[in-house]
């Protein structure tokens, strides 16, 4: 009885090799470090593909400023480009994270920089990045957009995206920067008790791209029916999680930008309906 030859994937052409590793790893990023083992090739593929996106706690901050030692600093500055420092980061290991990547252009900077160095300015750790998008909470963004604009910081110009967080009840009915953000289209403010609507036409006052702007609440404030506003541009929703919804656009899943603008859509689309014959 014959049997069939054998298939060896190194008899495939090397580029549907490297499609083959590297969609598995994006299927399945947790997979990620396992192929790296594979081959060298193989490593050489799926690596970039491990440092895209960056979240870093209390648990892997020390292991990743090892990494950063070991390998060359052109790597993350090419690779790394979503990068989480959540709220148990160090001020001085962001500063010597962000040194680094400097290619980051998803950037969640949730650490209290202020509240480690009080008379210093957050500035030199965003300034010198081409973002895209910002997640910062109220008090160091505004730190931020207070600095002197240097005319060679292109953040301010090409950010599109910006979340803005809360951590006390103060809230003013302008926020102060939105107005040099020339390419600002997305907002989220995430505040710890319901916004005024004249907060909300502040903002679009100032914004003049602005096509989102999405409000999150608890789901007790969301049951107390938030203020009315006609404009279709502003959505509320519930507080998600937060370092899910920072990852879900690298596995390719909806996040809460994704879900603001399909709401909108639905408005606009029940908005321009022809009324119903009576």
């Amino acid at each position: 009885m014959s049997t069939s030859p054998s298939f060896r994937l190194n008899d495939l052409p090397v580029e549907l090799q490297r499609e083959i590793f590297t969609t598995a790893a994006l299927t399945d990023p947790s997979s990620a470090l396992r192929l790296a083992l594979v081959a060298r090739h193989v490593n050489a593929w799926t690596q970039p593909l491990i440092y895209d996106t960056v979240t870093l706690g209390s648990d892997d901050t020390a292991l990743f400023l090892r990494t950063l030692n070991s390998r060359p600093r052109e790597f993350f500055a090419l690779y790394v480009k979503r990068l989480c420092l959540s709220v148990s980061v160090s001020a001085d290991d962001a500063v010597c994270i962000l040194s680094v990547c400097s290619g980051v252009v998803h950037l969640a900077l949730w650490i209290d920089y202020l509240g480690a160095f009080p008379d210093r300015s957050v500035s030199p750790l965003v300034s010198h990045l081409h973002l895209l998008s910002l997640s910062m909470e109220l008090k160091h963004f505004m730190n931020l957009c207070l600095a002197p604009v240097n005319p060679h910081d292109s953040w301010w110009r090409s950010l599109t995206h910006l979340d803005i967080i809360f951590w006390t009840n103060e809230i003013s009915p302008i926020i102060p920067g939105l107005d040099r953000l020339v390419s600002l289209t997305h907002l989220a403010l995430r505040p710890r008790e319901m916004l005024a609507e004249e907060s909300l036409a502040c903002i679009f006052s100032v914004c003049r791209r602005l096509q989102v702007l999405v409000v999150l609440l608890d789901e007790f404030d969301l049951m107390l029916d938030p203020v009315p506003f006609a404009d279709r541009r502003v959505v509320f929703m519930p507080y998600p999680d937060v370092v899910q919804d920072w990852e879900a656009p690298s596995r390719g899943l909806p996040d809460t930008w994704s879900r603001a603008e399909e709401l909108i859509r639905g408005h606009e689309r029940i908005g321009n309906q022809p009324p119903a014959s009576i």
